[in-house]
C-alpha cells in the first residue's frame, strides 16, 4: 500500500534550516530519553532529553555534511546516516560539524561514558565493514508520532539514498535486543554482538547488502 502524502518521508536531499535541525534534535532527544544506553550516559532523567538534544544537533549536521538524513513529517524524527568514507570522523569533520564541542555541551563525565562505549563499538564495526559501506547512525521518532510506520519508512528511504550514492552495504548498531526482530524484518543480518566492559551494556551490529531491486 502506498503511504499517504502526510506519511511520506521527506527526501534526504532537502535542506534543513537551523530551526528545523533544532526541532529534529529535540524530537530525537525525546525518542531516546528512556534508552538504556542514553540512561547510562545521562543518569539524571529530568535533564536527559535536554542533554540528548545538545548531543544530536551536531549528529544531524554530520548527516547533512557527510551522508544523509531522512526526516519524518513535521520534523518529528529522523534517520541519520554517514558514508563509510568518513567513518570514523576525522578532526576536520568533527570541527566542521560541531561534534568537537560535545564534551563542553554535555559535560565531561557524560562524554567519557559516551566515548567509552562508542569507541569499542566503532572499532568492532570498522573491523567488520566491507568496502563501500554506509553507517545508519541514528533512527528515532518522537513518542507522539510512533506506531505509524515512520521508522520503517525512514530506514527504507535511507537505504535507497545510500544505494543511489554508490554504497554497497549498510551497517548499523543497536543497544536494544528488542530492535533485532524489527531490523531482521527489514533485511538486516546480525554480524556481531558483545558487552562493553566499561558500560556493561550489550550491543549488536547488523548489516545489509544494498540491492536496488530489493529497496
Amino acid at each position: 500500500m502506498t503511504p499517504s502524502s502526510e506519511m511520506m518521508i521527506d527526501p534526504s536531499s532537502r535542506s534543513l534550516t537551523i530551526a528545523q535541525q533544532k526541532t529534529i534534535a529535540g524530537a530525537l532527544g525525546s525518542a531516546f530519553s528512556h534508552d538504556p544506553f542514553m540512561s547510562y550516559v545521562f543518569p539524571r532523567a529530568e535533564t536527559r532529553a535536554q542533554q540528548l538534544t545538545k548531543l544530536f544537533l551536531p549528529v544531524i549536521r554530520c548527516g547533512l555534511l557527510y551522508g544523509g538524513i531522512e526526516v519524518a513529517p513535521g520534523d518529528r524524527g529522523a534517520a541519520v546516516w554517514l558514508s563509510g568514507h568518513y567513518f570514523p570522523l576525522r578532526l576536520s569533520q568533527l570541527v566542521r560539524s560541531g561534534l568537537i564541542w560535545t564534551p563542553l555541551s554535555i559535560g565531561l563525565s557524560a562524554f567519557e561514558r559516551l566515548q567509552g562505549h562508542e569507541s569499542v563499538c566503532e572499532h568492532e564495526l570498522k573491523e567488520r565493514a566491507t568496502p563501500g559501506f554506509a553507517y545508519l547512525w541514528l533512527v528515532g521518532i518522537a513518542p507522539e508520532a510512533t506506531g505509524r510506520g515512520l521508522g520503517r519508512q525512514m530506514i527504507q528511504a535511507a537505504l535507497s539514498s545510500m544505494q543511489s550514492h554508490g554504497h554497497s552495504a549498510c551497517l548499523l548498531r543497536t543497544d536494544k535486543e528488542r530492535n533485532l526482530s524489527f531490523y531482521t524484518h527489514l533485511g538486516f543480518k546480525q554480524i556481531h554482538t558483545d558487552i562493553v566492559s566499561e558500560s556493561k551494556i550489550r550491543y549488536w551490529l547488523l548489516s545489509q547488502e544494498l540491492n536496488r531491486s530489493e529497496l
